[in-house]
């Protein structure tokens, strides 16, 4: 494929809620285009963009799927991005490499739940956008109630470009309302007849006529005037008007599609190269240079200085790890050394790609407005820039959605603990929802991701590509103990062997301290009745002591303890005899300290439409939970809430389910509150009950 200039690219993102058709749409563009020989199906598991088992089995796209092609002397690149609220990590790696998008909606029901948060995220930034009304062809299907769905549940401002010709099984066409023309489609092969306008649609048209005319004209301050004195507007006229309006996002222009039947794609791509944004109509990309907050303006200009964006990373085994790219400015050629101003380090890149689904073809080079990847980068990840050396620039983080579940994983064979672990870091490379941690406190690892079926398909793809397997469990809540009453405990460890003894003296004071304060040590010895090279010891086997507390097993928190008399032999007083003297006394005396449970308690948000107001909150009330407060938002109502963790495992799963899958939460860690009495009383008698079970197994 040949060299285009910034003006004649439109990068693509195309989202909706799942299910509505994007993939095949894009099918049907590339089919069209002759990009593709072949017009790939979903169901038989023979498309471009969705070509992983995974997608193939679970017939639903899982990753970002890329693509492009050529059409009217303009290169469109296509950015296939999941519907599935897991997913949602996938679109907004999209949108960073995106000049504008084509949002779909189903003919039969307009706005469904993840159409509202994919038109969020294309609002949150400020895509130019086109509204695809696909599935025209299928029974119930609605152009005009589709759109207005949208414009009355979602606040957008669509405007019907076109009208169809019949719908559901009779969908044939599209009538231009600015050519005033009818386009009929064939089935299947995507040719094209014009004809005129049905009369039965005649008065139709002339009306949204009228109503594009007057979008148009909203569009510029010229046109309106010429509006208002003439009434009417040229066609060049109505065009130049509307593009205006959409680049602004005052307006966003709906067409007709079915893509299964590749019917109304011509139109659809004529209104991508016509009123979405190039390179050169977003302007300048804005970073900083690295340090500072000095801003670097990267202007679409393939003279400029390199510089370039990785919004997305594919790991492949035996092959290395696929970057894909944005170049925002300059150009890059295959062998060529850059710059990673993120991580401050030299790449070179041997070999540079165009990318159609999993084809890779490779290029010359890859210049400023356009898409390109590079294989076996060695130190570059998601969201790193990349640059010509004599012009730094780090470009923002890609801000990728908080985790929405939390599990713990275990590898299910013994000895595949580091395969496991290294697999699940090589994957969170190709998804940055997708976090793990350590936890140290209660023995487990944890995974952090946007939902259950994501977190199956890494289990999948662990196995498959590394041979890990893997199980998920449900994770341990980090409780944790405190004491509530001021203590004074003695212990001496004593010991004679035959040879030398041990002798360590230890007087401690227990006393509780304000919730999250942590742990104090003070040394209050006087007259050295304990030396000073033992009391660092002392010290040890009190920590040692608080990892593992006496009610249910959990770290000891918010306690000071004071060394404040003692006693130690020259002969026999070691380290070792002080630490494990420490270690008894502090135990034995928080035993007399009512000791207590402490639960982790987060803040949870939840986003909601009003009318799952009740249920949510009635659902939280009965999760232990206290409402701080609501506030009313244009979109949606805000709910504010301090939870138990405990309660809120899968909360993302039952929260959708809840509320047909239209509300969203995030939380954070707050604070620590005491456990009630009965939460208390189950979690040691389980503890005991393990303790128990362990000591039968000895």
């Amino acid at each position: 494929m040949r060299e285009f200039e910034p003006a004649q690219i439109r990068n693509v993102v195309l989202a909706s809620h799942g299910g509505v058709g994007k993939t095949s749409l894009a099918e049907a563009i590339l089919f069209d285009t002759k990009a593709s020989a072949r017009l790939g199906r979903i169901d038989e598991g023979n498309t471009h963009l969705d070509f992983s088992p995974d997608e193939i089995a679970r017939k639903i796209s899982i990753s970002l799927g890329v693509g492009h092609c050529e059409f009217q002397n303009h290169k469109v690149n296509l950015l296939d991005a999941p519907g599935y609220a897991d997913f949602e990590g996938e679109l907004v790696s999209a949108v960073r490499a995106a000049d504008g998008a084509l949002l779909l909606l189903r003919a039969s029901t307009g706005p469904e739940v993840g159409t509202e948060r994919a038109w969020q995220v294309l609002q949150d930034h400020g895509l130019p956008t086109l509204v695809a009304v696909n599935m025209m062809d299928k029974e119930h299907a609605n152009f005009s109630a589709a759109v207005a769905g949208f414009n009355e549940r979602l606040g957008g401002r669509a405007v019907p470009l076109e009208l169809p010709v019949g719908e559901a099984e009779s969908f044939q066409g599209v009538v231009d309302l600015i050519t005033m023309k009818a386009r009929i489609y064939h089935k299947g092969d995507g040719r094209v007849e014009e004809a005129p306008v049905p009369a039965e649609l005649q008065a139709a048209a002339t009306e949204g006529r009228g109503r594009l005319v007057e979008a148009a004209a909203e569009g510029d301050d010229a046109l309106m005037e010429k509006y208002f004195a003439e009434g009417d507007l040229s066609p060049g006229e109505i065009e130049r008007g509307l593009r205006a309006a959409v680049l602004g996002c005052k307006c966003q222009l709906a067409v007709c599609t079915s893509a299964y039947h590749n019917q109304g794609i011509s139109g659809l791509l004529d209104a991508v190269v016509r009123f979405l944004p190039s390179p050169v109509d977003r302007g300048a990309m804005k970073g900083v240079r690295p340090g500072t907050e000095d801003e670097v303006l990267c202007r679409p200009d393939a003279s400029e200085p390199f510089a370039a964006q990785v919004f997305k990373t594919v790991s492949e085994p035996h092959v290395g790890e696929l970057s894909l790219f944005r170049v925002f400015s300059g150009a890059v050629e295959a062998g060529r050394e850059v710059h990673n101003s993120t991580r401050n380090h030299p790449e070179k890149l041997g070999q540079v790609f165009l990318v159609l689904g999993k084809e890779r073809r490779e290029a010359a080079r890859i210049a400023a407005g356009d898409i390109g990847a590079a294989v076996k980068l060695k130190g570059t990840a998601t969201g790193d820039s990349l640059c010509a050396r004599e012009r730094p620039v780090v470009f923002p983080p890609i801000d990728f959605p908080e985790a929405q579940i939390t599990v713990a994983f275990r590898a299910k064979a013994k000895g595949d603990e580091e395969k496991v672990a290294s697999g699940v870091q090589k994957l969170r490379e190709e998804d940055p929802t997708v976090r793990m941690e350590v936890d140290g406190a209660n023995r487990q690892m944890l995974l952090h991701g946007m939902g259950e079926v994501q977190l199956d398909v890494l289990v999948d793809k662990l196995k498959r590509k590394y041979g890990g397997e893997m199980e998920l469990v449900k994770p341990r809540i980090p409780y944790r103990e405190t004491i509530r009453a001021k203590v004074e405990e003695h212990y001496r460890h004593k010991k004679q062997t035959g040879g030398r003894g041990q002798f360590g003296d230890v007087h401690l004071r227990l006393e509780p301290l304000p919730r999250g304060a942590g742990f104090e040590f003070a040394d209050e010895i006087k007259g050295g009745v304990v030396p000073n090279q033992y009391i660092p010891a002392v010290e040890k086997g009190v920590v040692e002591a608080m990892t593992e507390g006496i009610l249910a097993g959990y770290q000891v928190v918010d306690v000071r303890v004071a060394l404040f008399f003692g006693g130690f032999h020259t002969v026999d007083s070691s380290e070792m005899a002080f630490k494990i003297a420490a270690l008894n006394a502090f135990k034995n005396g928080m035993a007399r300290a009512q000791p207590v449970l402490l639960e982790p308690i987060v803040e949870l948000e939840v986003r909601t439409p009003k009318d799952y107001m009740g249920d949510i909150m009635g659902d939280l009330s009965s999760k232990r939970g206290k409402i701080l407060g609501m506030e009313d938002t244009p979109r949606f109502q805000r709910i504010k809430a301090l939870v138990p963790m405990a309660e809120l495992y899968k909360y993302s799963t039952h929260l959708r389910s809840l509320t047909q899958g239209r509300a969203h939460h995030s939380f954070r860690f707050s604070h620590y509150e005491e456990v009630p009495r009965d939460q208390a009383e189950r979690l040691i008698s389980e503890h005991k009950a393990e303790k128990e079970a362990e000591q039968a197994q000895k």
